[in-house]
């Protein structure tokens, strides 16, 4: 297709498109079936159907957060997939990005004026960038779609859409690499690179307009540990993030359950007060139902979800199971604990029925998983110094490191 600025870089020589046939089998049935998988290669890498990833694992320091501005509707735009009406998306995109942007004089004199009524204050214009962003997210979804639809181009097999921006992600991965500097993860539409000068990010600035993307310096992590593809914590400097005025200066964030678990991000990280409601666990099945099984073997229907609370063995808990067709299976990460309902714990007395070795256990992990990379102590810490060079890797083992109930942890914890 024709795109509506020729300025603008469209192509990425070297791009070819692969299909190898595979063995599948399905979870339920565990039948094996032969399947056609479509390979989009590029520069020696498979970049994928939908968004490029990529990943060193490991602890950085000063992490630049650069990231696209609304990179599939970009693309859209670029491509020019609507034809005619390609200019009426990209004004949808526009409007989305200047509201971000808090420039309200340039939405209200779009469309006629029509969205000046919700631009009153900075809450209903953020619930009209909300609205605007579902038609933008909405066609790219329905444009590879596994059903019929308008939008679907039945002769794109290979997702253009997302397939532009993998394009361009892993051509400025060379470009930052050829520069020197670490791209240490991709995910999508960002790119992060750790010891960040002015000079790098201005550059990534200018390389994404030759291709149409827009993009903006989110923000710097002084510290950050990046353990998989899709999980990391990482701490923002004293900016904290740039559009948002500052916001979360100093904060910690944290990608992927494995830290977001309130009791696992207040002790580790945050130190924020812990409540009665970082004690409990919502869960979900989406085949049969959840039930507590009593040691009499009485068993207590739930549903599909449901919140718990680990309590210790002496206050009266059950398994908590996922019964499907007659079948019992521990629900998710419950095995080896007694629960009861978080709806039935006494609030005012939940520090004494409360099982937090669960929750020391995730700790453990936590610590373990993030020590493989690096000084744990420093990384947690308000140093600005590079990470000791005498840090050994090979001493860090899956040893459990806080075995002490909560109150002895090395933090000032308060409880409510």
């Amino acid at each position: 297709m024709g795109r509506p600025n020729d300025e603008v870089i469209n192509s990425f020589p070297g791009y070819y498109m692969t299909k190898e046939e595979v063995e599948v089998k399905d979870k339920k049935t565990g039948k094996v079936t032969k399947k056609m998988v479509v390979k989009n290669m590029y520069r020696g890498t498979d970049v994928g159907l939908g968004g490029y990833v990529y990943g060193i694992p490991g602890m950085y320091r000063n992490v630049a957060l650069i990231d696209v501005a609304s990179m599939h509707p970009s693309s859209i735009i670029m491509l020019n997939k609507l034809g005619e009406y390609t200019k009426n998306y990209k004004n949808l995109r526009d409007a989305r990005v200047y509201i971000k942007h808090r420039d309200y004089d340039k939405v209200r004199s779009m469309f006629g004026g029509k969205l000046a009524k919700y631009l009153e204050n900075d809450s209903d214009a953020d619930e009209l960038s909300k609205a605007l962003k579902l038609p933008l997210n909405a066609f790219y979804g329905q444009s590879f779609a596994s059903f019929n639809n308008p939008a679907r181009d039945w002769m794109d097999e290979n997702n253009i859409i997302a397939l532009r921006g993998a394009l361009f992600m892993r051509t400025l991965q060379d470009e930052v690499t050829s520069r020197g500097f670490t791209v240490a993860h991709i995910k999508t539409d960002s790119i992060k690179i750790p010891e960040a000068t002015p000079e790098i990010i201005s550059f990534c600035v200018e390389f994404g307009k030759k291709y149409g993307y827009d993009f903006e310096h989110e923000a710097t992590y002084s510290k950050m540990c990046l353990v998989n593809d899709s999980t990391y914590i990482a701490k923002y400097d004293s900016k904290g993030v740039r559009n948002k005025g500052g916001k979360h200066a100093n904060e910690w964030t944290a990608t992927a359950k494995q830290f977001q678990i309130p009791y696992l991000f207040k002790t580790l990280f945050s130190h924020e007060p812990l409540v009665f409601d970082d004690f409990c666990e919502t869960q979900s099945v989406q085949e049969g139902a959840l039930y507590l099984k009593f040691g009499n073997g009485d068993k207590r229907f739930i549903g599909r979800v449901g919140r718990f609370c680990p309590v210790k063995e002496e206050c009266g808990g059950a398994e908590l199971l996922r019964i499907k067709d007659g079948k019992e299976y521990a629900a998710t990460g419950s095995k080896g604990y007694k629960w009861l309902e978080s709806e039935v714990i006494d609030r005012e007395h939940y520090d004494d029925i409360i099982d937090k070795s669960y929750y020391i256990n995730k700790v453990n992990d936590a610590v373990a998983a993030i020590s493989k990379y690096g000084d744990f102590e420093w990384f947690t810490s308000d140093s600005d110094e590079p990470m000791p060079e005498d840090y050994n890797f090979e001493e860090v083992s899956g040893d459990p490191i806080f075995m002490n109930p909560p109150e002895e942890l090395p933090f000032s914890l308060q409880y409510n």
